[in-house]
């Protein structure tokens, strides 16, 4: 416990401790002093209220209790907005039963302790400086929605909520979270009882929101969308976003992706037409095993910022039927880069007529970063014209008039290179050895 979380909860324990005796001494309302109704807005009547609305001033605190939870077992609604500090009993709610629906807004601090209302069906909180979240005890058997705006999280722990709890809905929408531990976020999202069939918003989406970690394990969505949008997220561990069954697909747009692995966001399985859209974010390091892109399913990676990726196994190893296109790559003389947009120059005849096509695609429609409007295709002429990386590139093995695929030349039929060109000729032929095995045993595989 911090030493600001301290200080409120002295502070909550003395207020409360002369609020209740200057009630009871006032002879207010009965010799149980005054009740939460004298101090909020309760519907239709205040004592089977159904609604009760508390809001106060940010200089005032709230105190709710042990004997207001008689009077709150009849409530489904309630709200807590703009109060200074909030004091609840420490034991929970546990007679309310029927509160389904909890608004918190316009504070600068709240604790929501597991078990705090034990028949919670629906969470929002808004505009909140400060949340500790502990979970939701009892009420992760009955949670259904939970909306996060404009709040920060310092840490979302280990069991904020379990598989257990059948979901429809998890939004963060600007909310800042500096991290999420491994199982903190085990989601499971049902259909509703009504029709059978759930709704396109249905799963967990995060929007204009900044996410400092996420470690394995810690966002798992089971049978439910997947959108993270217009978002920050600096450090994603491998397997923090796992989606099993997933249904309504899995989209990331706009956002701005820091360190990551080949499956930091991954899929298990899938439901239906579900599919892939990878669109507008700004990569700082993109794996190039990225699971998403490799798999048999439908996906799109299109109009992407990638500072930094290694190429040949990127492109090779998208997925059959990915749609890569108007994505902007580094463009510099890093052989990671210059090995593959010169393979067909340094091995002709290598690929299959079909991959070639493919590949010649890829290269004409997707660009550099710089020069600008260049495509790689463009920036592989430069190359070859020693326009770009004078100094840095093979002799160009020309392209042989027939059509059959002959076998790579020998580093002896390569004309001789000078000064520092040695190192990037042997990564070059490293590499497209490399994938031309690749290539091999993809072959082999699915023959």
């Amino acid at each position: 416990m911090t030493t600001r979380h301290k200080f409120l909860l002295l502070a909550a324990t003395l207020l409360a401790f002369y609020g209740t005796a200057g009630a009871q001494s006032r002879g207010a309302a009965g010799p149980v002093g005054r009740s939460i109704c004298d101090t909020c807005a309760c519907t239709p009547d205040n004592v089977t209220p159904v609604t009760v609305n508390c809001t106060c001033t940010k200089t005032k605190l709230l105190i709710v209790r042990e004997q207001d939870t008689a009077i709150l077992s009849s409530v489904r609604d309630l709200t807590l907005a703009s109060c200074g500090f909030v004091s609840l009993p420490s034991s929970g709610l546990s007679s309310s039963t029927s509160l389904a629906r909890v608004t918190v807004r316009d504070m600068k601090l709240f604790h929501y302790t597991a078990g705090l209302f034990p028949a919670l069906e629906s969470l929002s909180v808004e505009d909140v400086g400060e949340l500790v979240l502990d979970g939701f005890g009892p009420a992760n058997r009955t949670l259904r929605h939970l909306t996060l705006r404009r709040t920060t999280v310092l840490r979302l722990v280990k069991g904020t909520v379990t598989a257990a709890a059948p979901l429809r809905r998890v939004l963060f929408d600007r909310v800042d979270v500096d991290e999420i531990e491994s199982g903190a976020l085990d989601m499971s999202f049902v259909s509703d009882s009504d029709n059978g069939q759930q709704a396109a918003a249905d799963g967990f989406t995060v929007v204009d929101s900044t996410i400092k970690s996420v470690q394995t394990g810690g966002v798992t969505v089971r049978s439910g969308a997947v959108r993270i949008l217009n978002s920050t997220l600096d450090d994603l561990a491998s397997g923090a976003v796992v989606v099993d069954d997933a249904r309504g697909g899995i989209r990331l747009s706009g956002n701005r992706l820091g360190e990551m692995t080949g499956d930091s966001v991954s899929a298990i399985r899938w439901d239906g037409d579900a599919s892939v859209h990878v669109d507008g974010n700004v990569f700082r390091t993109l794996p190039a095993d990225m699971q998403l892109l490799r798999s048999e399913r439908p996906a799109e990676f299109v109009g992407n910022d990638v500072d930094s990726v290694d190429l040949s196994p990127f492109l090779f190893g998208l997925g059959p039927v990915v749609r890569a296109s108007d994505n902007r790559f580094t463009c510099d003389c890093d052989p990671r880069r210059i090995s593959v947009l010169k393979l067909n120059q340094v091995f002709p005849g290598l690929m299959q007529p079909d991959t070639d096509s493919r590949f010649a695609r890829l290269l004409a429609e997707n660009y550099c970063r710089q020069p600008a409007n260049t495509t790689l295709a463009g920036y592989r002429d430069l190359l070859v014209r020693e326009i770009a990386c004078k100094g840095a590139n093979l002799t160009v093995v020309q392209p042989p008039h027939s059509s059959t695929a002959q076998s790579p030349p020998s580093r002896d039929t390569a004309a001789p290179n000078h000064g520092n060109t040695v190192g990037t000729a042997t990564a070059v032929y490293v590499t497209a050895a490399a994938v031309a095995t690749s290539l091999l045993l993809r072959n082999l595989s699915v023959s």
